[in-house]
């Protein structure tokens, strides 16, 4: 009996953690969709799709449907991608794509011969934008790894970075007061991975579980600011959903150490000018490959931040 409930207990825990994928896959990865055509701009149908991850080498490959469309989802966020088509001995390629964090892009491939792409001429014709259409899910930014390493940051604090979009304002500096379209700061959605990291009880103002940050700007790949989604899977917000997604290992190992240190003596001249902490530093690393080539990969960090503070 023992041995019976322990297995039913196994299977359960397993059915619950499988179920529970499906729905962070739209928050933690991006998606692709484009069209296939000839020379005339007719939709080739059955074309084979393949999308190939270089940093990685992983690929995946697709069938256009009758009218030449293909799209996918659960790509991992940035790049470059190579999305290369065929059929019937022709062959059309788009390099250098890069993906966003819950974004989808469009990719248009043409299959041609060379004479025949000599002598096709391009029209281009747009109708009326629609602010509902299969790909706008409302108004949202992204904020990418080359933003993050840019951009110089004294409390490496996610307010510093979400702030690239306008309608954010930090409206207390000291307590990480983030106010989304005039919303008070608790009423944000703060993800990492698709993991909800919010305060439940309501006792910073900065809407995190702590003073200090949850996860390290350095493994961070990419933030995606969401405000008016129009998206029926984002859910419990009415100021600011702020998603995080965490770097991943490639075919190439690749990592980093970096540390931090600031006292009460580089804030102000004179101590009374600030006693909010004697001293605090920082320190970490990471480092991220593969464990099978383009197959499996990991990536790892270490991160331990230390504050002496003066007695009330």
């Amino acid at each position: 009996m023992f041995k019976r409930n322990t297995v039913q207990i196994i299977l359960l825990a397993l059915l619950a953690l499988f179920a529970s994928v499906p729905a962070f896959a739209q928050s933690t990865s991006a998606s692709l969709a484009g069209r296939i055509i000839d020379a005339q701009g007719a939709p080739v149908a059955s074309a084979t799709v393949d999308i190939l991850h270089q940093p990685s080498g992983s690929k995946q490959a697709l069938v256009t449907d009758i009218d030449g469309r293909f799209s996918t989802r659960g790509l991992r966020v940035g790049g470059p991608y190579t999305v290369t088509a065929s059929k019937d001995g022709l062959d059309a390629s788009r390099e250098d794509v890069f993906l966003l964090l819950a974004e989808t892009a469009s990719v248009t491939l043409t299959l041609a011969s060379a004479a025949a792409e000599l002598e096709a001429i391009e029209v281009v014709a747009s109708s009326a934008l629609s602010a509902f259409t299969p790909d706008n899910m409302g108004a949202s930014t992204n904020i990418t790894v080359e933003q993050i390493e840019e951009l110089p940051s004294i409390g490496r604090s996610i307010g510093d970075y979400v702030r690239f979009d306008p309608r954010i304002v930090q409206t207390d500096k000291g307590r990480g007061e983030l106010s989304a379209a005039g919303q008070n700061s608790r009423y944000n959605n703060i993800r990492v991975d698709g993991v909800p990291t919010n305060d439940q009880f309501g006792l910073n103002a900065n809407g995190l579980p702590a003073l200090n940050q949850p996860i390290s700007i350095d493994w961070i790949q990419e933030f995606n600011v969401g405000i008016s989604n129009f998206d029926v899977t984002q859910t419990d917000f009415v100021g600011a959903n702020i998603n995080a997604v965490t770097k991943s290992g490639g075919n190439e190992f690749s990592g980093g150490v970096y540390a931090v240190y600031r006292n009460n003596d580089m804030v102000g001249d004179e101590p009374a000018d600030f006693t909010g902490f004697d001293d605090e530093y920082t320190v970490g690393a990471y480092v991220g490959g593969p464990i099978i080539k383009d197959t499996l990969f990991f990536f790892l960090g270490y991160e331990e931040f230390q504050r002496s503070s003066p007695a009330p």
